[in-house]
This record gives C-alpha cells, structure tokens and sequence, in this order.
C-alpha cells in the first residue's frame, strides 16, 4: 500500500481525468505510475545504450514495433 499527499490542483485534476477516462482514481494512479515506471526503465536503456553497452537486434525492434503498432503495448525489448 502506498498513500500520496497531492496539492489540491495536482488531486483534482488526476480525479478529473480519471473520470473521464471512466477508471477509478486508483485505476488511474496505477496506469500512471506503470506508465512512468516505464518511461523510467527505457530512459536507463537508453543511457546504457549511449554508455557503449550493446543495442538490441534490428528485427527484435522492428517485430516490437510492429506490435506496438498493432496496439500490443510491451516493454521495450532488452
């Protein structure tokens, strides 16, 4: 269990949003939060990346791609 204290803008606009996209207020933290958990892990990647560590192969990207295209929403591959 995790409690966050928001400012009141900050907490009315999240409740706003998750309304509006019809998911419940944790509904909508969680999707946040795996979204930003994300976003961090492919920015490490990509630091490692131009750190001199080796890429991934160019069809494992593109098959990823292509799925996310398809509306497949996956981790970046590693």
């Amino acid at each position: 269990m995790l409690t966050v204290v928001l400012p009141t803008d900050l907490e009315t606009a999240v409740t706003a949003a998750a309304h509006r996209t019809g998911q419940t207020l944790n509904e909508y933290m969680t999707g946040v939060c795996a979204d930003a958990i994300s976003l961090e892990i492919d920015r490490a990647r990509v630091d490692a990346y131009l750190d001199g560590l080796p890429g991934i192969p160019h069809e494992r990207a593109r098959t990823w791609l292509a799925e996310l295209a398809e509306g497949k929403k996956t981790v970046c591959p590693v």
